[in-house]
């Protein structure tokens, strides 16, 4: 199989099959107890499991798995509230009723996030909040936390008593199960607690290769590091891409934004923002890559031509300006000068610079065409919902019920 051909493959795959969530579990009534309970959980689905008329408190999808069990092992300790959005993938076969595309899905989400949790901050001042995200959740609770941690978010860092994610799309690469703490296995205890509960709490979920598919650095989660849990399964590709994997990534962000409900709408979409992509990517490379002297033109990239491409594909990178793309214009006239002037030197040193980075953009790429990388991705569905069979949830069941019984005192 061509470059191309397992590219396509990949992409097409996670799309159509990775994202299908587990089957819904049986619905449960809101639990009995005080209308401020100890904890409150947060909780947003992934994709296709969640719409903007989803009930917050009836228990389906994956997280149903999650917080059915911690409310009925404490049901007067803990209250939890889904985030109803429209979780949904620019309308993709297999991937739910919404049409929105990914980020303006995420986005959505994560402002729902913030009023929720801003709300209930307000309105029980002495309750701990937690959040949980699955899949595109996990992405939108791992920008959740990343402001909170830095404390941009809409409550103090201390309300937080823990997050856990979940095939987050943000995992930076490499991540350990406790991010920022290699070789962790128990949570920080909840602020203002003893942490008797939580120290009994081992999360047995083994690190994963690669990081997600929509970062190459992932979050930086502050002060509230050590209390977030990032659970990922190797060959899952959404939190457990390929670290040599660039043009994977730019596919993904491409997909994100794009309209993708027929063959000839998402044709068109993509075209466009690869398109737009290129551009904004070839501005950036020429006003920051490129030494102009007076009678000399050296190519020196600050980053690789691969990152200037997944910056350029992300909707999260502001978009160079008129004024960039004028001063690009202007600065690649002044090197089209200087190489006309003087070709003979000019020419070799730009030509060799150039093949060096062409180089590392096909190094950059290498595992996409490696059989034993492939290997891990034979099982995507498989892989993506795994979560609930695998274990992991029953490590995050047990460390949600331990905060509960910390923040209420009721541990013996």
């Amino acid at each position: 199989m061509t470059g191309r051909g397992v590219l396509t493959a990949a992409v097409l795959a996670a799309l159509a099959g990775g994202l299908c969530p587990p089957g819904p579990v049986a619905a449960q009534p809101p639990p009995a107890g005080p209308s401020c309970p100890a904890l409150w959980v947060l909780g947003v689905q992934g994709t296709s499991e969640s719409s903007p008329g989803a009930s917050e408190i009836v228990d389906t999808g994956m997280l149903g798995q999650l917080l059915g069990p911690v409310v009925a092992a404490a049901p007067n300790l803990v209250a939890r509230t889904y985030i109803p959005y429209s979780a949904s993938f620019g309308g993709a076969v297999g991937t739910g009723g919404g049409t929105d595309p990914y980020v303006v899905s995420a986005g959505a989400g994560l402002a729902g996030l913030t009023d929720t949790a801003g709300r209930i901050a307000a309105d029980c001042p002495n309750t701990a909040l937690a959040a949980v995200g699955y899949s595109q959740g996990a992405q939108v609770v791992s920008s959740f936390a990343e402001a909170v941690g830095a404390g941009e978010g809409p409550i103090d860092p201390g309300r937080v008593a823990g997050i856990a994610l979940f095939s987050d799309p943000q995992r930076a690469p490499g991540s350990p199960v406790i991010p920022g703490r290699p070789g962790q296995l128990t949570p920080d205890p909840a602020p203002g607690t003893s942490g008797a509960a939580v120290s009994g709490v081992v999360i047995s979920t083994a690190p994963a290769s690669g990081g997600g598919i929509a970062t190459t650095s992932g979050a930086d989660y502050g002060a509230l590091t050590g209390r977030v849990v990032d659970a990922c399964v190797e060959g899952d590709l959404s939190c457990s891409a390929p670290d040599r994997a660039a043009l994977l990534r730019i596919a993904a962000q491409l997909a994100a934004q794009a309209d993708l409900r027929d063959p000839v709408a998402a044709l068109g979409s993509i075209q466009s923002l690869l398109s737009g992509t290129l551009g904004d990517a070839w501005t950036t490379v020429v006003n920051n890559d490129f030494q102009i002297g007076r009678s000399s033109v050296d190519y020196v990239p600050a980053v690789s031509l691969a990152q200037r491409l997944t910056d350029a594909a992300d909707s999260r990178t502001p978009a160079p300006g008129p004024a960039d793309h004028a001063a690009a214009s202007a600065r690649w006239g002044q090197i089209t000068a200087v190489v006309a002037a003087d070709p003979i030197t000019q020419l070799p040193n730009l030509a060799a610079r150039l093949s060096v980075a062409w180089g590392q953009l096909v190094a950059d790429n290498a595992d996409l065409l490696d059989p034993a990388v492939l290997l891990r991705y034979t099982d995507l569905a498989g892989r993506h919902t795994s979560y609930a069979t695998g274990g992991q949830l029953a490590s995050a069941i047990a460390w949600l019920t331990a905060l509960a019984h910390d923040l209420a005192g009721s541990y013996q």
